[in-house]
């Protein structure tokens, strides 16, 4: 089966109205995103559409029989059918796909973009292994084939699925697998573990469900996450300000973008230039000076960064979870 001309650019999904957008299929726009991965170019993006059909269809088939396990025992599922249901979700991906997020792939953090069949959804369906960037968008792409609201949600560098249809929310933490692969943690772990303080929810950048143009946005930084692995920095950069026009709340893509922004201005500049990393580091320096007097606060000159002493891109916006 040949890939069809039909499916749209990734500049065709940033010009649509955001009515049109939440129409299309979360896997196709993943999809559409990595196919501006050399490597990725030819995949076939129908193949991947009929597989996580069958796999909704399948899911759809089996919920009526597997829901009298829910009526005996409702308290076990918070009373909320619903919960319930996103439960076999996790249950058949885990068990029926055997999906894994392999410990190799945990413990390799940035290392892990190297190869983009690690982050996105293709390399999912066809390695059965994947990580927090690929876990959850299968999980929303069979949501949405089911009819649920269901999206991505951020802590901090990692990517979950959330629920949330105005009445109830559910967090499902899609790279659990084993013993059914269901865990559904509240926010305040999320904030625990991630060392999340309250501005990371109150600025909208964490813990809700992403809008679907915000979900373009993570998928083009997962890309840019590859580029920057490989060293492709002009790339990395690029999508990294496109991800930041998509979702300009989201505070790891406004770290990210940055440091690629400032590693970008060593080949951009000569180091005496202003545009220059280390012309910028003075100028924070000065700023940061500034702001202290003006607000009669101390400064620590040791929290500023030497701008001499660039760091590397790492461009690891949604590393393990």
């Amino acid at each position: 089966m040949n890939d069809q001309p039909s499916w749209p650019t990734v500049e065709q999904l940033v010009a649509l109205p955001d009515e049109e957008l939440r129409k299309v299929d979360p896997l196709v726009m993943n999809l559409v995103v990595a196919k501006g991965i050399p490597a990725l170019a030819d995949i076939d993006i129908g193949h991947y559409v009929q597989s996580a059909d069958l796999w909704a269809s399948d899911i759809a088939q089996r919920l009526p029989s597997m829901e009298t396990h829910f009526h005996r025992t409702p308290a076990k599922w918070k009373s909320d059918i619903r919960f319930f249901r996103l439960g076999i979700v996790c249950w058949y991906v885990d068990e029926i796909l055997k999906i894994t997020y392999p410990d190799e792939l945990a413990n390799a953090q940035g290392q892990i973009y190297s190869d983009p069949l690690n982050v996105f959804i293709n390399g999912l369906i066809d390695r059965r292994r994947g990580s927090c960037a690929s876990m959850p968008a299968l999980h929303v792409a069979l949501g949405w084939r089911l009819g649920w609201p269901v999206s991505l949600a951020c802590a901090k560098n990692h990517l979950f699925c959330r629920y949330d249809d105005g009445e109830v929310t559910h967090n499902i933490e899609a790279t659990a697998f084993g013993r059914g692969g269901f865990r559904s943690h509240p926010n305040h772990l999320y904030r625990e573990c991630f060392d999340l303080p309250e501005i990371a929810a109150s600025c909208g950048s964490d813990l809700r469900a992403v809008t679907r143009r915000e979900m373009l946005g993570l998928f083009v930084a997962i890309r840019s996450s590859h580029f920057g692995a490989i060293r492709d920095n002009h790339r990395a950069e690029t999508g990294l300000l496109l991800a930041r026009y998509l979702f300009p709340q989201n505070r790891t893509l406004y770290s990210s973008q940055m440091e690629a922004s400032i590693e970008r201005g060593q080949d951009l500049f000569d180091r005496h230039e202003g545009g220059h990393p280390a012309h910028v580091g003075d100028k924070l320096r000065e700023w940061l000076r500034t702001r202290a007097v003006l607000t009669g606060n101390t400064i620590n000159t040791n929290e500023v960064s030497n701008a001499n002493n660039h760091h590397a891109l790492r461009a690891q916006v949604f590393t393990t979870g």
